[in-house]
């Protein structure tokens, strides 16, 4: 049988005083309420012995506050929002939050959901990286003013305080970086491109060719839908494979490891037939038989900048309509897959 939770009416009648004395010292109010330094200090001890611990939900009603952060993410699956949320949790501690995860897999009705269920738990705030078409459940936040950072992302019709990197330079200098390497033919792998960071990654990628004088083939730029499943990947790369691409930039390291593990089933070498760059370094590309040069996103950073902002915001330290708007460089790692 589980041990009964201490409460502070169990204290209170160990010994034999008012409930609400024993709430008062527990909660910092003794001299407030002319309690003697004795009592006060019998109390204390008293709940350490008892092994009370407060219940958090019930001080959040008291206090308005939970020491709390919803954290929901796209895609918990992908070794860089693991990551990611590795990172928050640890910069949280700092400022003494608890944080709740959560994963959208990309999925506005489960977004939604998912941002009513923590609400109900009386998280102080969130940090999103909100799906595609997401922008009503945002809006719907800020008219409740319930404290929030996107990170990752970027919304258009919806402001707010943000924290994501450069994007576009990301996708020119990876892409100048495969045309050093004597590749002509490069094609860019892509997924959600209704977002503005994934367009972003795009539109640097065909900037760099331009200014390469290299023209732009849409024949070799491949927009996917989030998803889990490898034949789509493997449709894209057969298809570049019959353009005769050389060289691939992959926008997120989900669809680079599928999409080396389809070059390779195809009979494909890196770097002879393909030159690699992917956004997202991971371990996985340390290790492989032909370690993949990689975009590393400061994720540690963006952590930090993210939950510096969340705090302020639930200080009431923000001057209302006024956002910051954090973009972060990028780090490169060239490995033999292109050099």
């Amino acid at each position: 049988m589980a041990k009964k939770r201490t409460k502070i009416s169990d204290i209170a009648k160990r010994l034999g005083v008012s409930t609400a004395l024993v709430s008062f010292v527990l909660n910092g109010k003794s001299k407030e309420k002319r309690i003697s330094d004795e009592m006060s200090k019998k109390v204390v001890e008293t709940a350490k012995k008892m092994s009370y611990k407060p219940n958090s939900l019930a001080k959040g009603l008291r206090t308005g506050k939970s020491n709390t952060i919803g954290l929901i993410l796209a895609d918990i699956s992908n070794p860089y929002f693991a990551k990611l949320a590795r990172f928050i949790e640890i910069e949280a501690t700092k400022y003494n939050y608890r944080v709740i995860f959560s994963n959208s897999d990309e999925d506005n009705e489960k977004f939604a959901t998912q941002l009513e269920v923590l609400i109900d738990e009386h998280v102080d705030g969130f940090i999103l990286t909100p799906p595609i078409g997401s922008e009503k459940e945002l809006i719907s936040l800020q008219k409740r003013e319930i404290p929030f950072v996107i990170i990752d992302r970027v919304f258009k019709n919806v402001k707010s305080h943000s924290v994501i990197i450069d994007n576009f330079q990301s996708g020119y200098h990876a892409t100048k970086r495969l045309i050093k390497n004597n590749r002509k033919n490069i094609a860019v792998v892509n997924v959600n491109n209704q977002l503005s960071i994934m367009r972003q990654r795009v539109e640097g990628y065909k900037k760099a060719l331009i200014d390469s004088n290299i023209d732009v083939d849409t024949n070799l730029i491949k927009n996917l839908k989030f998803s889990h499943e490898k034949k789509l990947v493997m449709n894209a790369i057969q298809d570049l494979i019959l353009k005769n691409a050389d060289a691939i930039l992959f926008t997120t390291n989900k669809l680079g490891v599928l999409g080396i593990e389809c070059l390779r089933e195809l009979g494909k070498k890196i770097p002879n037939d393909f030159a690699i760059i992917s956004f997202d370094d991971t371990d996985a590309y340390k290790v492989a038989c032909t370690p993949i040069s990689a975009i590393v996103q400061p994720v540690e950073t963006m952590s930090k900048e993210a939950i510096r902002i969340l705090q302020k915001m639930i200080e009431g330290n923000y001057v209302h309509g006024k956002y910051e708007n954090i973009m972060l460089d990028v780090d490169f790692v060239f490995r033999e897959s292109c050099k």
